[in-house]
């Protein structure tokens, strides 16, 4: 055997050895769950006359997702798990199902508005905890603690309307492509951390002029900077209490690259659990929000995607949104299941001038009770009867404007786990 052949094989040796060890250390654990939900939506309305009408509407359900845990070391895991939106939960239909004409590419087919395939990468991350500080980089979980149900809903419809009812959780199934960064302050009785989390909202990039004109204008080229997430939380715990307060900012969420003017978002809040005993625990949030285009002049209040793109433009509706959120619930364990129970508050509006409050001030009032019955250790029965109230300023209008709707929402939700 000649020397490079030698090499080549004490090499193969070596990664054959270090595979080896790596794999001899590493634990995973697959996981998953799928359930199928029957939903009745029972919506009433009422004007200002007192006129009111109703619908009944049936919808079923379907929700799914696969996973897996892979503990590397003491110091670094991985996880990753695939699905579709399985809070929200994925309508179930025809068209749904995925016949071979349903993905097709473009897709013609007259019946079918369902896209190719509802699945996603709900986590894709690794973490690594050196015990000083961990660090997730990926699809991370991230959940809101009072202010990202307020941040779901401006970034996707542009104003903080209806945050306590979908929010964060069944909208991004708490997840973010994101790094997160924490410090542990205190490990002792009180357990305190610091975490930072940085994402990007919308990445635009500069216009770059010509030579040419750079040379004749040196400010010819218009700064265009990407909107940014960050995130600090500070979780702290002392006995069965636990709270944690939060700070969100979307920096230049609304951005004009002809003024090279933007506004920043800022929303705050905290969350709070308490284990009362083995069997009850308690729990609260709140949160406050707010974003303007007052030196951006781009947007305009209630635009899906309001601002977000940098846009040239002056044309501009000003608006001051302003939203806030609340909540408190409470969960019982009782044989054979668990009960539980929460109500939440939010109000929004654009405060931009008198007028413009009393047209855009909404109230959203939701009450949600539940009861999982565990008739096997990883199947489930779940009743549910949720109840979404909107109350609209009386001053709004006159005639047959609404000026409230309620729906009910009974569910049946059966679901298995492994």
């Amino acid at each position: 055997m000649g020397i490079k052949s030698k090499l080549l094989f004490a090499a193969g040796l070596a990664v054959l050895t270090i595979t080896s060890t790596v794999l001899a250390e590493l634990e995973v654990k697959p996981y998953g769950s799928a359930s199928y939900r029957y939903r009745g939506r029972i919506w009433n309305a009422s004007d200002n006359d007192d006129n009111s009408a109703s619908t009944w509407d049936h919808s079923n359900l379907v929700s799914w997702f696969v996973g897996l845990r892979a503990k590397v070391d003491d110091q670094l895991s991985l996880q990753f798990q695939i699905g579709n939106d399985w809070l929200f939960g994925e309508n179930v239909s025809w068209a749904g199902n995925n016949p071979l004409w349903g993905r097709l590419v473009p897709n013609t087919h007259p019946s079918n508005s369902t896209a190719l395939n509802n699945m996603k990468v709900s986590l894709a991350y690794a973490r690594w905890n050196p015990g000083y500080l961990y660090m997730d980089v990926g699809v991370i979980p991230v959940a809101g603690n009072g202010t990202l149900d307020l941040l779901e809903k401006s970034l996707n419809t542009g104003s903080y309307n209806e945050a306590s009812f979908l929010g964060w959780f069944p909208q991004t199934n708490n997840s973010l492509m994101a790094m997160r960064l924490g410090v542990p302050v205190l490990k002792d009785d009180i357990k305190m951390a610091a975490e930072m989390v940085v994402s990007v909202i919308d990445p635009r990039t500069q216009i770059l002029t010509t030579v040419g004109d750079m040379a004749l204008d040196p400010n010819g080229s218009k700064s265009n900077p990407s909107s940014f997430f960050l995130m600090f939380n500070f979780p702290a715990a002392v006995g069965d209490f636990r709270v944690t307060p939060e700070l969100v900012g979307i920096v230049n969420r609304n951005y004009n690259r002809e003024l090279e003017k933007g506004d920043h978002e800022i929303l705050g809040g905290l969350s709070a659990n308490y284990k009362v005993n083995n069997a009850v625990s308690v729990s609260m949030f709140g949160g406050y929000g707010t974003v303007s285009n007052d030196k951006s002049k781009v947007g305009a209040y209630g635009m899906a995607g309001a601002g977000r793109r940098s846009l040239d433009t002056l044309t501009v509706s000003a608006y001051n949104s302003v939203g806030m959120v609340f909540g408190a619930g409470t969960a019982v364990r009782t044989a054979p299941g668990l009960f539980a129970a929460d109500i939440k508050y939010g109000k929004s509006y654009n405060d931009k001038t008198e007028q413009t409050k009393i047209m855009t001030d909404i109230n959203n009032y939701q009450a949600d009770a539940r009861y999982t019955f565990n008739v096997h250790p990883r199947f489930t029965i779940m009743p549910r009867w949720w109840i979404c109230v909107t109350t609209y300023d009386k001053d709004r209008n006159n005639g047959n404007t609404v000026k409230t709707k309620i729906e009910n929402r009974p569910e049946l939700v059966i679901g298995g786990s492994f």
